[in-house]
């Protein structure tokens, strides 16, 4: 047991791990905040800065670089917010270029704790990747209503059950609850006048009432 959690130790104090580490983090963490709900990212997000958080407090950080590549991760989420056609994901990605350089001092003597090549890779995939998403959402935010809610209205459907106080009918493909003013009996042809929330307001078709 001793030996695996030196391993660990080892591992996780290894300054490419911890640097990864911290990458992960900020990408799940910009997914966190561009798309919340899922719950997975801000896992990942807090798993990841947690390990690295590990292992950077044991490494020669620079806080300089670290806050660089924090305000990189502000910048991508920005870029996603406000959409500003580019010019804070390159900002961003400067940003983290810079800070991935200067994340670990350098003591005399000593060569660089992360190669010139890795910072390159990350930084580029990492642009990428954000500006892939940010591509993505603009182009979702662009297309109609999938759904119209309100769409049921004025429809013809058929009771499914007794419908009075309550009851369930089927219009336009789907099952939804409804109320009527008087008593429709289960298979009679129905049409919808309201929609109140996920309820619908019905009476027999040819009827005009409103209610």
């Amino acid at each position: 047991m001793f030996e695996v959690a030196n391993l660990l130790w080892s591992f996780l104090t290894n300054p490419l791990v911890a640097y990864l580490l911290l990458v992960v983090g900020v990408w799940a963490a910009v997914l966190a905040a561009s798309i919340p709900g899922t719950g997975l990212p801000e896992a990942t997000a807090v798993v990841s800065l947690t390990l690295a958080a590990i292992g950077l407090t044991q490494l020669p950080v620079n806080l300089a670089g670290l806050g660089l590549i924090v305000l990189a991760l502000l910048l991508f989420v920005l870029e996603f917010r406000l959409v500003a056609h580019g010019a804070l994901l390159a900002g961003g990605a400067i940003a983290f270029a810079v800070g991935s350089v200067l994340l670990f001092r350098v003591t005399e003597g000593a060569t660089a704790l992360i190669s010139w090549g890795t910072v390159l890779m990350v930084t580029g995939l990492s642009t990428a990747a954000f500006g892939f998403l940010i591509w993505r959402g603009l182009a979702a935010q662009s297309l109609p209503l999938a759904q119209d809610v309100n769409r049921v209205v004025g429809q013809s459907g058929v009771a499914r059950t007794d419908v009075n106080a309550e009851g369930s009918v089927y219009v336009g493909g789907e099952l939804w609850s409804a109320r009527a003013d008087e008593k429709i009996p289960a298979g009679s042809p129905i049409t919808v006048v309201k929609r109140d929330g996920l309820w619908l307001k019905v009476t027999k078709a040819g009827e005009s009432k409103t209610g």
